[in-house]
């Protein structure tokens, strides 16, 4: 195409153009018949679909309102409420002859339920009545249940037909019972047939409660539910494939086109289903119009593009080609200098006469922008000599004629200006440091990459690194300080507790020899207190025998009592005896009258005798008893006695046993206190050499303090960053991140310098770099479990990837844009890295 006229090129151009409009149009017709058809069919499917539904709901409609009527009647509901059968038959005659004369139904079927299930009246069969519907009239059971009406399709013995069942409620209100109007399926299929369209209800076959006739079975699936049916109408629906019908809901045989609705009862259960025809020479004729209006237009649509397509080539070769071919003819005798004329000469006044005049004009101006580009040119090599000599006071100030070296000046005065501010910047921070100002913000200038990017990084690792080591200093001259002066302290009281420890050792002698005089006067009484301990053992023995011995005789005294306590328990007795006889004797001397005077007095005296004896017995008894208590006390006194006889054994032991420990303390004491002696001479040659070396730290720490004021002095002199404190825990660690922040910016320098167009390598991992490796090492520090150290890692490994892909966009010349944002990012991490390193310090230091 590129090696083609402009007449081929259109020429091409439009009989594809052509063709192609053609084949468009011809796919975009038959797109459009397709759908049309689809249309026709789908509007067929619908309009069938409603009919059966419209035609069906009407149905419906007449039979809930012929219920609720009948339901109404007085003469039903009296016949329920009373039980009275023939009531309700003269009441259905009455209200079927009504209906024969004013209604089409002509043959109603009307079944009344009492309120617990059971037929109370059939109209089409008055002599069966009272069975239970429970078990196959749901319906039924449902309407007595919640006493609402249900209007729906239910199989019964008679097929699938439509079954209003509403309740019937007596004069007050009371539930009685409930009514049902039965309809079949036939005017909705004389109506499509009347249209001579096709309609047949089936039921599903497993629903049937009846013998079946085979004759009524389509597909061995479903039964004929209704009774008027058209035979050829039927004939044809056999012949159709009922899983296509089912699944698309459109099928079309020899003479009908198909659709179907389902049929579901009250419950929502699929129990059937209708299927409804129209005629295919109805379906046929709308489509055949439609492909006959689209084969014309599809004719008139050639025609045209044909049409079209050759007027454009010969207008196209009479008013283009042929006076571009005379401007090319103009233009090439310019071009070999065939004449004198700078000007091509202009002979039509259309759209390429236009050209010819620009182009003339266009000739003037490239006379006049070489002349003053030239003039440019050589006013911006004498500001680029200056620039070279680090001069950036001048500019380009001639305007140049094309905008090619327009832009060109304006970037080389945008570079001089920015480059010469970047430098000033630099100088006036390095001036600052100069000044040892070392809290100076190294500044961040926007749109800065590659070596001043480096410069002011490098300032910025710097900065820190002075600073940071300035902390240092100033806190290890605040210890420093605090030591010396602790030095200064101590040694004065190292001066001062050596005397007084030499008068302290003076009196540690002579307490020593007091202590030792001591010691052995001691030694001796232990030896008295352990011959007077065995003396008073001895006693102790002695007086422990003579307890037992009184603890035998007090037993021995207790015993006799006890037994003198019994002969008074007998004299007691006898007197108790004596007394009685003399009772009994006075009785015998006052029964032998005067004869018994003389006995009577006898027995007088023995009674008075055995109270006495009586009386002697009681107070010897109490006596006796206050013996054996006196004695059994003083024999528990004598056990106490002895108790405390063994206790005191006990004591004298012990207290032998002390003096004996008493008396080899005061041996060891007597050694200890020798070497006690030895110790004092000791330390008192100790306390003068502790003297001679007060005088040397106090020397020391003069000096010391001497030199903490020279530093202190050097530290007034300067600032720094007092952030820097909270990363100095660790002098190494401060200038290996600082080194490591370094070795990155050599890193990107390197890496940035190789680039070139064309140029293909690979830049170091991120594992293998300095920090990479630094990193590894340290991966199971406790500052590598902060979110800091996860930002880090995330930095350091995009810092290496935005390198490759600066590398790579240098490499594919990419435009400037790419290659400049790509390179201030990773800028702009390294800087982030730096910050995120500083805070890691911190980290390690808390």
């Amino acid at each position: 195409m590129k090696n083609f006229s402009i007449s081929k090129k259109f020429t091409l151009v439009s009989l594809s153009v052509t063709v192609l409009s053609i084949v468009i149009g011809y796919f975009t017709l038959n797109y459009y018949k397709n759908q049309l058809t689809n249309d026709v069919y789908n509007s067929i499917k619908s309009e069938l679909s409603k009919s059966s539904k419209d035609r069906i709901k009407a149905k419906f409609d007449v039979g809930i309102s012929n219920a609720i009527s009948i339901a109404n009647d007085s003469m039903i509901k009296k016949a329920l409420v009373t039980n009275d059968r023939d009531l309700a038959i003269k009441a259905l005659a009455k209200l079927s002859q009504s209906m024969k004369s004013n209604t089409p139904f002509k043959n109603i079927k009307v079944h009344i339920h009492t309120k617990d299930n059971h037929s109370f009246l059939r109209s089409w069969k008055a002599n069966k009545f009272g069975d239970d519907l429970s078990s196959f009239r749901k319906s039924v059971v449902k309407v007595n249940n919640t006493k609402k009406a249900i209007n729906t399709f239910e199989v019964g013995k008679a097929g699938l037909s439509i079954r209003s069942v509403v309740p019937i409620f007596s004069q007050e209100g009371e539930h009685i019972g409930s009514l049902e109007f039965m309809q079949g399926i036939n005017s909705v299929a004389k109506a499509f047939d009347s249209n001579k369209e096709g309609f047949i209800l089936l039921m599903d076959k497993s629903l049937a409660v009846t013998n079946i006739n085979n004759k009524d079975v389509l597909w061995n699936k479903y039964l004929i539910s209704q009774k008027f049916i058209n035979n050829n109408f039927l004939e044809d629906l056999k012949s159709i494939d009922l899983t296509n019908l089912l699944s698309e809901k459109l099928q079309s045989s020899e003479k009908y086109t198909y659709t179907y609705i389902d049929i579901k009862d009250f419950e929502n259960n699929k129990v059937g289903i209708a299927i409804s025809a129209k005629p295919n020479s109805i379906v046929h004729l709308a489509i055949n119009k439609a492909t006959s209006l689209i084969f014309v237009a599809l004719i008139i649509l050639i025609v045209s593009l044909i049409i079209t397509f050759i007027i454009s080539l010969f207008n196209m070769k009479a008013n283009i080609i042929s006076p571009i071919k005379n401007l090319k003819m103009a233009i090439d005798n310019i071009r070999s200098n065939n004449s004198n004329a700078n000007h091509i000469d202009v002979k039509n006044k259309d759209e390429i006469g236009d050209v010819v005049n620009s182009f003339n004009l266009y000739l003037n101006s490239i006379q006049e922008g070489i002349s003053k580009d030239r003039e440019v040119i050589h006013e911006a090599s004498v500001v680029i000599e200056k620039v070279n000599a680090g001069l950036f006071n001048d500019k380009i100030n001639k305007e140049a004629s094309s905008k090619e070296v327009a832009l060109l000046i304006h970037v080389i005065n945008d570079m001089i200006e920015k480059t010469g501010s970047n430098l000033n910047i630099i100088s006036d921070t390095l001036v600052e440091l100069s000044h040892a100002k070392y809290d100076t913000e190294v500044p961040s200038i926007n749109g800065v990459t590659g070596l001043i990017a480096s410069l002011l990084d490098g300032l910025k690792v710097t900065q820190s690194t002075i600073s940071e080591v300035m902390a240092l200093i100033d806190d290890s001259n605040y210890k420093l300080t605090s030591s010396s002066n602790e030095l200064s302290e101590a040694s004065r009281r190292l001066s001062e507790s050596s005397n007084v420890q030499a008068a302290g050792l003076e009196e540690t002698a002579a307490a020593v020899e007091e202590i030792t005089s001591t010691i052995y006067k001691s030694g001796e009484n232990a030896q008295k207190m352990s011959q007077h301990a065995n003396e008073v053992t001895k006693s102790n023995d002695d007086g422990k025998k003579l307890a037992h011995l009184t603890v035998d005789t007090m037993e021995e005294l207790s015993n006799e009592v006890i037994s003198i306590h019994e002969a008074i328990s007998v004299i007691d007795q006898i007197a108790f005896q004596t007394n009685i006889l003399s009772l009994n004797a006075a009785v015998e001397a006052a029964t032998a009258g005067e004869a018994g005077k003389g006995f009577a007095v006898v027995a007088q005296e023995v009674r008075n005798l055995a109270n006495r004896s009586a009386e002697a017995a009681k107070e010897i008894k109490e006596l006796v008893e206050s013996a054996t208590t006196k004695a059994q006390q003083s024999k528990e006194v004598t056990d106490k006695m002895l108790n405390g006889y063994n206790q005191l054994d006990e004591t004298i032991k012990t207290t032998i046993d002390l003096i004996a420990e008493v008396a080899n303390a005061s041996k060891e004491q007597q050694t200890a206190i020798t070497q006690i002696n030895d110790t004092v001479n000791s330390l008192d040659k100790a306390t003068q050499e502790n003297a001679s070396l007060a005088t040397n730290i106090s020397s020391m720490a003069q000096n010391t303090q001497n030199l903490v004021q020279n530093l202190n002095n050097v530290i007034s002199s300067t600032t720094y960053n007092e952030d820097s404190k909270k990363r100095i825990c660790d002098p190494a660690m401060i200038f290996t991140l600082n080194r490591l922040k370094s070795d990155h910016i050599v890193f990107k320098n390197h890496n940035f310098c190789k680039c070139k167009l064309g140029a293909d390598f690979k830049v170091t991992n991120h594992h293998n770099c300095k920090l990479g490796k630094w990193i590894d090492e340290h991966e199971n520090e406790p500052y590598a479990k902060s979110s800091e150290w996860q930002e880090l890692l995330k930095l350091h490994k995009g810092i290496h990837e935005k390198v490759q892909v600066t590398v790579d966009y240098y490499g594919q010349g990419r435009d400037n844009s790419e290659i400049l944002n790509q390179a201030q990012e990773v800028e702009n991490d390294i800087t982030r890295v730096f910050e995120v390193l500083d805070k890691i310090k911190e980290l390690h230091c808390e």
